[in-house]
């Protein structure tokens, strides 16, 4: 998500004001030649930059509160992070054969 938009909206909008751009300036006389390459080009970067940005996993430290959102009609919770347990030992089988 990114300004509370999923990421392809962001592209895709992104995309269509770019082409008209492209279109606009290609309209004029004279005429401004743009290359297909670069236009893929810049189109992609972004796209990249958007998907490095947006789609980032959520990151929840050891205190932090998150809500838990139910159906309509049951109340919603609010919970917070637990430390996580410490390292158990490994077992070590005795009858292992070496």
């Amino acid at each position: 998500m990114l300004f509370g938009r999923p990421a392809n909206l962001i592209v895709g909008t992104f995309q269509i004001v770019f082409g008209a751009i492209v279109v606009i300036l290609a309209a004029l006389v004279p005429p401004i030649i743009i290359p297909a390459l670069v236009v893929a080009a810049i189109g992609a970067a972004f796209g990249a930059i958007v998907a490095l940005i947006a789609n980032q996993p959520p990151t929840l430290s050891a205190g932090d509160t998150y809500k838990i959102s139910t159906p309509t009609g049951q109340p919603n919770y609010e919970a917070t992070v637990a430390t996580p347990p410490a390292a158990t030992k490994p077992t070590v089988d005795p009858d292992a054969k070496a």
